[in-house]
């Protein structure tokens, strides 16, 4: 297939060329250049502009500068795309960009992506962008070694190492702004139409806080998703890790759902801090709001001690803990047994929890020691919290 090529305004050939030094017919330069084409079936396939070009007739080559074009799909304009330079070989059979690559999708997501060198062969439909790719929506970035689009099918294929960056409220073009939320992974599958994305693994992500501190890491087999419905599954086991914390949570696959900032799980899962272990059916973490839930059959143990309630909730900025449905403290001092429907606490530095039960009724066993002193009067009547 060739593309149909209207020049206006011929201005003329480049310098005189001496015949005794040279036979070939010197390249035309065009004051405004279109190159234009159409499918078999008629629709409109692609076009390309630029206010001036050079035209080599012996090598059928066009060297154009300030490029602009269309990309079509179904017959409406899918993609803009636009550089400093562009070479055109062979009428269209490939095109080479360079400089300031962009190729900006039209409708749906409205991806950008960029980069500064893009092979266009348009027989096959495909693009490949070859130094620096990115794609960029407004609170994501995508790096890249290669990227290659299948104009047609609308499939982006990133290559080599794959960089996710994530950002929660300020633009990604933001001057010196740094992600919040960062994933690597290796060859990525994306549809730019209808969102769908799969990479390979191992996955690596980090959350990040002020001043660039690592606040949590995650680590997957591969990820699995669709950028339109906002969510991306990482794919289990899956392990997260709170390096200030000595902190630790082991599930299976996980959604991500990025528009709000939370990870959630239905399924079992265990977790540790320092001294503390905990377990349940379920859970969502709120990163935005620092809380983890346990949906259900929270199960929260340590040496000595142990709960049991329906859910729980803790906030790890606040270290504020909560219990709440059948709750039941057992502690192996006395045996004492705690029964209430609401439990509150705080998170000590060695992991450990102190239970109070503010406003609620709370039921207690425990059996005494005949061989300890029996405490007076005044320290019976002296109430203290539930220490766990």
């Amino acid at each position: 297939m060739t593309a149909s090529v209207i020049a206006a305004l011929i201005l003329g050939g480049c310098a005189s060329v001496d015949e005794s030094t040279s036979t070939e017919a010197p390249p035309f330069v065009f004051r405004s250049l279109e190159l234009r084409q159409k499918r078999p079936n008629g629709e409109k396939d692609w076009d390309l502009t630029s206010p001036e070009a050079r035209y080599e007739f012996s090598r059928r080559l066009v060297r154009a500068s300030r490029p602009e074009g269309l990309l079509y799909r179904n017959n409406l304009p899918a993609y803009r795309i636009r550089a400093d330079r562009a070479t055109v070989i062979n009428d269209g059979q490939l095109v080479l960009l360079e400089g300031d690559v962009q190729l900006q999708q039209l409708q749906g997501q409205k991806v950008l992506i960029k980069g500064d060198r893009l092979r266009w062969t348009p027989p096959q439909a495909l693009l490949v962008m070859e130094q620096r790719p990115e794609a960029i929506d407004r609170l994501t970035r995508i790096q890249s070694k290669r990227a290659q689009l299948q104009q047609r099918t609308e499939d982006l294929t990133l290559l080599g190492n794959v960089q996710l960056e994530r950002w929660n409220q300020a633009p990604v073009r933001q001057q010196g702004s740094k992600a919040d939320s960062v994933v690597r992974a290796r060859q990525t599958q994306w549809n730019l139409g209808s969102g769908s994305l799969e990479s390979q693994g191992p996955v690596l992500g980090q959350r990040r806080g002020s001043g660039h501190q690592t606040l949590q890491q995650l680590h997957a087999e591969r990820l699995s998703g669709n950028t339109v419905k906002g969510f991306l599954d990482l794919i289990g086991p899956v392990k997260v890790l709170a390096p200030d914390r000595d902190g630790r949570l082991d599930a299976t696959t996980t959604r991500w759902l990025f528009a709000e900032d939370a990870l959630l799980n239905d399924q079992p899962f265990e977790a540790s801090m320092k001294d503390s272990r905990l377990s349940g059916r379920g859970f969502r973490i709120a990163m935005g709001q620092t809380t983890v839930n346990v949906l259900s059959g929270c199960e929260l143990k340590q040496p000595g001690d142990q709960l049991q309630a329906s859910r729980c909730t803790w906030n790890w900025t606040t270290n504020q803990v909560e219990a709440q449905g059948n709750v039941e403290l057992q502690r192996k001092a006395n045996q004492q047994i705690t029964r209430s429907d609401r439990l509150v606490g705080s998170v000590g530095r060695n992991g450990t929890v102190v239970f109070s039960s503010p406003g609620g009724s709370v039921q207690s066993q425990l059996k005494i020691n005949d061989n300890l002193k029996r405490p007076s009067t005044q320290e019976k009547d002296r109430s203290s919290p539930v220490s766990f």
